[in-house]
C-alpha cells in the first residue's frame, strides 16, 4: 500500500467521482468502465476490490491512477475539492459535529446523507439532478443511480444511528420526485405549480392602477382555481387511501400521485405516498417475477431473464433475486457480464453468504477470470467449509 492519496490509502475509504467529471469521454477497457461505473460516492475500495472483478493490485492501480488525473476524489482527502477551492460544499464544516466515525456509515456516507438532506425542498428535477425537460428514460437513470446510494435497504443490520431516518427522509423525497416526474400527467401538474412559483420573481416594475386592477381580479380567478385543485386533490388522497385499505397498492399509488401532483404542499398527502408506492413497487416485482416463472417454465430464458432484471428495479437491495437473475444469465442466457454484476451485487449485499460468493466465483472461472475465481471459493470455503461444490469447483482450477 503505497499511494497515500489513493486506494491503498485505507481500504475503508471512499471515492467519488470529481465535480465536472464526464466518464463517457474517457477511453477505458470494459474492465475499467465496469470499475468505474461502481464509483457512486457510497462503496468502499474494500468492496470495489472484491466486486470489480479485477485482481486487488490493479483494482487499486486503476484508482490511484484516476485519482491522479483528477477523476475521483475521496472526500477524507484535505486537498479535494469537498474541502475547499472550486466546487467545495458551502456549509460542508457545518456538518462536523453531526457525523459519528462510530455508526457503520463511513465519514464521507454521513456526509453524503447530510448534504443531500440540506436540499429536500428543492424543486423535483433538482432532486433527481436532470434538466427540466428530460425524458422518462433520463428520470428512470438518475432515480435508480440514486436509490443505490440512499435506499434505506442498502444499510440493513448495520448500525445507522440518527442517520436511519436521514436515509429515509432522503429515499421518500427522491421516491417522490421519481413518480410524480416520470408520470406524463402528474409531472404537468408539476411543471405547472413551478411555473406559477416563478411567475413572481419575473414580474418586473410596479404595476400602474388599472394594472393593479387587472392583477387582482387575475389573482381571484387564480386562488378559485387553486382552491378546485384542492378540492380535486382530496378527492384523489381519499380515492387512493380506500384503495390502500382494500390492498389495490397500484390503483392507491396512482390516485395519491395525482393528489400531491394537484396540491404539492400538502405533507400529508407526500407522508402517505412513501408508504403507498412501496407497497405498489412490490406488487409490481411480484407480478414481474410471477411472469418472469412462467416464461422459464416455457424456456424462454431471454424473457425470464429480462423480467427478473425488471423486477429487480424495485427490488435492488434484494440478494436473493440478484443471484437468480445472475444464475440465469450465466447458465441460461450466456451474458456473463450481467451475470457478474447480480452476482456481485448479492455478494455486497449479503458479505457472509457463502452460496453467493461461491456463483460469483463459478462465474468468474466461466469468464476465464481464474485468480479472481479462486479468491471467490476460498471465500466460499471459508464462510461454508462443508460447501462441497464450491471445493470441487476450487480443485478443478
Amino acid at each position: 500500500m503505497s499511494a497515500k492519496g489513493g486506494a491503498q490509502g485505507g481500504e475503508d475509504r471512499v471515492p467519488r467521482l470529481a465535480p465536472g467529471c464526464d466518464p463517457t469521454v474517457l477511453s477505458l477497457s470494459p474492465a475499467e468502465g465496469y470499475l468505474l461505473s461502481r464509483i457512486d460516492g457510497m462503496t468502499s475500495c474494500k468492496t470495489l476490490q472484491q466486486i470489480g472483478g479485477l485482481p486487488v493490485e490493479e483494482v487499486d492501480r486503476y484508482i490511484d491512477g484516476w485519482v491522479k488525473q483528477g477523476v475521483i476524489l475521496f472526500d477524507d482527502d484535505p486537498a479535494s475539492p469537498a474541502h475547499h477551492g472550486p466546487g467545495a460544499v458551502p456549509g460542508a464544516d457545518s456538518f462536523s459535529s453531526q457525523i459519528d466515525p462510530s455508526l457503520d456509515l463511513t465519514v464521507a456516507i454521513q456526509r453524503k446523507v447530510l448534504e443531500f438532506e440540506t436540499g429536500l425542498d428543492r424543486p423535483y428535477h433538482e432532486i433527481l439532478g436532470v434538466a427540466v425537460d428530460a425524458d422518462v428514460k433520463a428520470i428512470k437513470k438518475a432515480y435508480f443511480a440514486l436509490s443505490k446510494q440512499f435506499h434505506p435497504d442498502r444499510y440493513f443490520r448495520r448500525n445507522l444511528g440518527p442517520f436511519a431516518e436521514r436515509l429515509e427522509r432522503c429515499f421518500k423525497k427522491i421516491l417522490e420526485a421519481y413518480e410524480l416526474l416520470s408520470d406524463p400527467a402528474t409531472r404537468a401538474e408539476v411543471q405547472r405549480e413551478l411555473a406559477a412559483s416563478e411567475a413572481p420573481a419575473k414580474a418586473g416594475a410596479a404595476p400602474s392602477s388599472l394594472a393593479a386592477r387587472k392583477r387582482l381580479s387575475r389573482l381571484g380567478r387564480q386562488l378559485k382555481v387553486f382552491e378546485g385543485r384542492k378540492r380535486k386533490a382530496k378527492t384523489f388522497f381519499e380515492s387512493g387511501m380506500s384503495a390502500f385499505r382494500a390492498e389495490r397498492w397500484l390503483e392507491a399509488a396512482g390516485s395519491v400521485r395525482l393528489a400531491i401532483a394537484f396540491d404539492p404542499g400538502n405533507q400529508a398527502y407526500k407522508e402517505a405516498f412513501s408508504d403507498v408506492q412501496r407497497k405498489a413497487h412490490e406488487e409490481r416485482a411480484k407480478v414481474l417475477i410471477k411472469q418472469g416463472d412462467g416464461a422459464l417454465e416455457m424456456r424462454n430464458y431471454r424473457e425470464a431473464a429480462g423480467l427478473l432484471e425488471e423486477a429487480l428495479q424495485f427490488r435492488p437491495f434484494d440478494a436473493e433475486l440478484n443471484i437468480r437473475a445472475a444464475r440465469l444469465q450465466w447458465q441460461a442466457v450466456g451474458d456473463l457480464r450481467k451475470a457478474k454484476e447480480f452476482a456481485a451485487a448479492a455478494c455486497e449485499i449479503d458479505p457472509t453468504n457463502a452460496a453467493h460468493r461461491r456463483t460469483l466465483g463459478q462465474i468468474f472461472k466461466a469468464a476465464g477470470l481464474k485468480s479472481n475465481a479462486r479468491r471467490e471459493l476460498e471465500a466460499a470455503l471459508k464462510l461454508d467449509p462443508k460447501d462441497a461444490e464450491a471445493s470441487v469447483e476450487l480443485k478443478s482450477l
